[in-house]
């Protein structure tokens, strides 16, 4: 038996090769076979959308009297698609952040409420909060607030789904949770056993098995805090309870996850949209209430920046464009920044009085070191002016300076489609960050303007060597995202230039104002139909569908307009004659303007020897975005972070704004630079409400250019439309393993990073770990070798020196051969503002290792462990484990410093350990204790046959015959003996991979994929009308 059991334990590690299950709350997105079932998707829309409203109602940016919600945000965008658009798109992006929590975290269990973590829980979204709020006023970060906002509402959201809150009050709300410092109701004690056995099988129902009226959450195994023992027959703590939760065969059997509507996957099924309307309910309050509320802590400016409540208004003061000046203030800019800041003053005193002022004005100064750099933005044209003529210079030192990161924090705060201005003396120190820098400007359609005074470049450069030319990074940003580069050799010749591009400026927007107003209406969105390169003779159709409103064609690489044909659908030859027309030529471009276009199909010809590349945009209403997503074994869609493995399936998601009325799809394109097809896939529906997306799976080999969706219009008639997205395919994979909240001030942290060689061959990589601030101490360029298949992870070390900083950490992944960058990763950190707690394992103890949790025995054999919490200026509110057979000895809470030593004496019953410190903020500090690895027995099972056995039994006689001759005979006697046993071990026996997913052994069988989820221009259609109370959203709070 014992060989059987070593090759049955073999089997169970390649099952967990196939399958690991990541969902233990809400699900990820909509699945389209539980219509019903709600998702964090779902409950995003519908919280953000709502709080959206009540936000516009609260500071009468529209009057909402007696009109439904809807109606009040159609007022809002008007026909403004593009900012409509970008609104429900950042929806998306709040959701992804909750999505990576989801799968990356899965065996945490305070980030989803599991395992009576209820006040860690609380805490945690308690002090995530605090973090941003402080952000928020100190130094705004758009994207680290996004994140944590995703990352708060994920565990709200999971508070519902996973405790027994609903049990209890329905769906009503606690206000207090993640908000105040304690929370108004009474939990279960370590001791307490709130539940009572039910059926396990998910096919029977497991209703009222809760026995209390305190609050309690499921546990969960492979979680880090394990279910503990029971005392009593047929109670005990409860459990999730899903299929891969073997923890349910344990008394009290059965669960009280609730976060799906199915009987086959959550046991209190029943109280799923109770759980989704408290949930809901929950994210509104924890939004827009006008005490509490992120919106009120955030301010009317940044609430509308970071959620993008945003629109190009007909006939309003306000237009929704931002001014950015980004100036360099060390001590070699002394002779220009008279002239900078006399140019600057003039232009915003001017723009102040015009028909249309910008929404913000925007000033980051850089320095060096990085530290010195500040950021600052205003609506008041008076309060800008007097920080420009306060600007003084000093520092610096040696030539480079920080330049680049000064303009990514300028792109961060900028909006859309602006423009900043940057002014220098001096080379990038930070030229690595240009890769960084062209992503966000072309995500958010900035342009950059590169004013260069070279004096400090001429004057030191003989002292250094390893810098490049001067502009040399600066050129290549602005050549990847339309800007320019002007240079000057005296600062006469900037002061001149500074007036003119500023009154160009101004100029521009008055003209773009009043035409926009003029016309009374705003324009369509600009979609790209398609892109291409032709040959002599050549052929290119352009399919022009019902809801283009203008046509524009660029032709590059001809000498003269005569060498291209453009036939419209009539079959007609179109010239500058013909109504309605508009010929440019411009250096070797030629631009068709086309003006309500003929619907059907216009073709191009090449006429000429010469090959040339063709663009062809539209005025148009309908267009899309695409994302790629990695495939989870439950068939849920993730965010995929990096370069996909190339033969790797994924899942290409389209996401359809205003797909005209009686439209079909057919088809998703992967698209190259040259607009050649790469792979062409029949698109499958994936969702409508709220949103219209398709999805296709692919395989990736090549670099991909672009995604192009196909289909017909009402009429039959032909459409493409196409997004940029660049995709390139390699076989070595980069993850940075989750950090979530601060570095806490000059404490040493840990940064992971798991890399895996996909490929057939052995590579020599390097990975290089490097931070803008210099706080990353020793290794920051590692070497290694790793074989085919082979996973390894590497440690850096960190330590931030300075209170509430923001740091840029960028891992980059090179071919050693080739110093080809393969993957490239960057993640923004938070220094705290005081030492938070931290906790370090000093002994863990071992003596449990032969006990496995088994019998009665477990009680007489003890274990003890250590701990040591480090913390500065601050006190120790509470320190708690997670096992009432634990007992903790330690020194006095009372002290303002640390360090506080810990020890732990307990039992063998209970798998593993968790300790948490907490502050009086809320943050809080945890150190596990794995006492041995989970075993099968103790399993308690009710009568019922659970469903799951054959389908297991059955699944592992088929992998085991795919595994090959060499184990037939093994698979077959595992399956004879598990036939005879009623209930085996085989249903808790899992496989814990590096990351502590939890893995199902249970569901090998290929199941149909579930799918993702993204936001369209699907309104709300709720009779929800605004001049009904604020309270009703969530008034009927507990």
């Amino acid at each position: 038996m014992k060989h059987l059991k070593f090759f049955f334990g073999y089997l169970m590690f390649l099952v967990s090769l196939v399958e690991r299950s990541l969902v233990c709350a809400f699900p990820p997105q909509s699945i389209p076979q539980e219509s019903s079932t709600k998702s964090h998707s779902t409950i995003n829309f519908y919280g953000i959308y709502l709080s959206t409203h009540q936000f516009l109602l609260t500071h009468n940016i529209v009057n909402g009297t007696g009109k439904p919600v809807s109606q009040v945000l159609d007022e809002f965008f008007g026909t403004d698609r593009d900012s409509q658009t970008i609104f429900y798109q950042n929806i998306l992006r709040i959701t992804d952040h909750q999505n990576i929590v989801q799968k990356e975290l899965a065996g945490v269990a305070h980030y989803h409420v599991n395992g009576e973590q209820i006040l860690t829980a609380h805490n945690y979204v308690r002090s995530l909060r605090k973090s941003l709020i402080d952000l928020a006023q100190f130094r705004p970060d758009i994207d680290i607030l996004r994140e944590r906002i995703g990352q708060c509402l994920y565990t709200l959201q999971q508070f519902y789904s996973n405790t027994n809150w609903v049990e209890l009050h329905g769906d009503t709300i606690i206000k207090e949770f993640g908000i105040s410092a304690t929370l108004p109701v009474s939990i279960s004690n370590l001791s307490d056993e709130p539940c009572s056995d039910c059926p396990t099988d998910l096919a029977s129902l497991c209703k009222n098995n809760t026995r209390t009226t305190k609050l309690t959450s499921g546990y969960k195994s492979e979680q880090d805090v394990s279910k503990p023992p029971s005392n009593n027959q047929g109670v005990g703590k409860c459990s999730h309870g899903t299929q891969d939760d073997t923890s349910r065969l344990r008394s009290a059997t059965g669960g009280i996850y609730k976060g799906r509507s199915s009987s086959a996957h959550a046991p209190h099924f029943h109280l799923h949209d109770d759980a989704f309307e408290a949930a809901k309910l929950a994210t509104i309050y924890f939004l827009s209430d006008e005490n509490d509320g992120l919106f009120s802590h955030l301010g009317i400016y940044l609430t509308k920046e970071v959620f993008q409540i945003k629109s190009k208004k007909e006939n309003t003061e306000i237009k929704d464009y931002s001014i950015t000046f980004v100036i360099d203030v060390t001590g070699s800019m002394s002779d220009n920044i008279a002239a900078v800041k006399q140019g600057m003053a003039t232009f915003v005193d001017q723009i102040r009085q015009s028909e249309r002022k910008p929404e913000k004005y925007i000033l980051v100064t850089f320095s060096d070191p990085v530290d010195l750099e500040q950021s600052r933005f205003t609506n008041d044209g008076d309060e800008m002016i007097s920080w420009i003529k306060g600007l003084t210079v000093s520092g610096g030192g040696d030539c480079p300076e920080y330049s680049l990161s000064g303009l990514i924090t300028g792109a961060t705060l900028s909006n859309h489609n602006s423009t900043i201005y940057i002014y220098t003396d001096a080379p990038a120190k930070d030229e690595s960050r240009e890769t960084e820098v062209i992503e966000i400007l072309q995500r958010k359609n900035i342009t950059p303007k590169f004013r260069l005074r070279s004096e400090c470049g001429r004057r030191r450069k003989r002292d250094t060597d390893r810098y490049k030319r001067q502009s040399s990074v600066y050129d290549n940003i602005a050549q990847a995202t339309d800007g320019d580069v002007k240079r000057f050799s005296s600062s006469q010749e900037l002061a001149d230039k500074v007036q003119e591009d500023l009154m160009s400026e101004l100029s521009f927007i008055q003209s773009n104002s009043s035409q926009a107003i003029s016309q009374n209406n705003l324009p369509s969105s600009i979609s790209i139909i398609k892109w291409s390169s032709t040959n002599t003779n050549q052929l290119t159709n352009i399919e022009v569908d019902n809801s283009v409103d203008s046509l524009r064609i660029e032709i590059n690489g001809t000498s003269n307009s005569s060498e291209i044909h453009l036939i419209n659908p009539n079959g007609s030859l179109v010239d500058s004659r013909v109504r309605d027309v508009t010929l440019q030529y411009l250096d070797y471009l030629t631009i068709f303007s086309i003006e309500s276009p003929s619907k059907g199909l216009w073709t191009l010809e090449n006429i000429v020897s010469n090959p040339l590349t063709i663009n062809i945009t539209a005025n148009s209403s309908f267009d899309i975005s695409s994302s790629l997503r990695e495939i989870s074994s439950e068939g849920f869609f993730y965010p995929i972070i990096g370069n996909p493995v190339s033969g790797m399936e994924y899942v290409i998601v389209v996401l359809l704004e205003n797909l005209p009325t009686n439209s079909s799809i057919s088809s998703i394109v992967l698209v190259d630079e040259k607009g050649n097809a790469v792979t062409t896939t029949v698109a499958t529906l994936l969702s409508v409400t709220p949103n219209l997306q398709y999805f296709a799976k692919t395989k990736i080999f090549k670099q991909i250019a672009g995604v192009q969706i196909h289909g017909q219009d009402s009429t039959s008639q032909q459409f493409i439309r196409t997004c940029k997205h660049t995709i390139n395919p390699v076989d070595v994979t980069l993850q940075m393993k989750p950090f979530i909240g601060d570095l806490s001030l000059s404490n040493l942290e840990q940064l992971e990073y798991n890399i895996t060689n996909h490929g057939g061959n052995n590579r020599s990589l390097t990975l290089d770990v490097s931070d803008d601030k210099g706080y990353i101490v020793d290794n920051r360029s590692i070497h290694f070798h790793m074989s085919p298949g082979e996973s390894e992870n590497k440690q850096v070390f960190i330590r931030g020196t300075q209170p509430s900083t923001i740091i840029t950490v960028t891992a980059s992944l090179k071919d050693e051969g080739t110093q080809i960058v393969l993957q490239k990763l960057t993640k923004k950190l938070t220094v705290s503002s005081a030492m938070r707690p931290t906790c370090n394992l000093t002994s863990s103890g071992d003596t449990c290792q032969n006990q496995r949790g088994n019998g009665s025995n477990c009680y007489g054999v003890l274990w003890q462990g250590s701990a040591q919490v480090n913390f500065s200026g601050i006190r120790i509110a509470s320190l708690d484990v997670s096992s009432s057979s634990v007992n903790l000895t330690h020194g006095s809470l009372w002290s303002l410093y640390g360090p506080l030593d810990i020890t732990l004496k307990g039992d063998c019953c209970t798998q593993s350990i968790v300790l948490t410190a907490t502050d009086n903020d809320g943050f809080i500090a945890q150190c596990r204790f794995n006492l041995f690895s989970e075993d099968s027995s103790n399993i308690i099972t009710d009568s019922s046959e659970p469903i799951d056995k054959k389908e297991t039994v059955l699944n592992l006689t088929i992998l085991g015959a795919a595994i090959g001759g060499a184990l037939a005979g093994i698979v077959i006697l595992t399956t004879g003996v598990l036939l005879k046993i009623r209930h085996s071990s085989l249903k808790s026996s899992k496989v814990k991979d590096d990351t502590d997913i939890q893995i199902d052994i249970s569901r090998v069988e290929k199941s149909d994929k579930n799918k993702t989820a993204h936001f369209r221009v699907f309104m709300l259609r709720e009779a929800i009308v605004s001049s009904t109370p604020a309270e009703s959203f969530f008034g009927r709070a507990h």
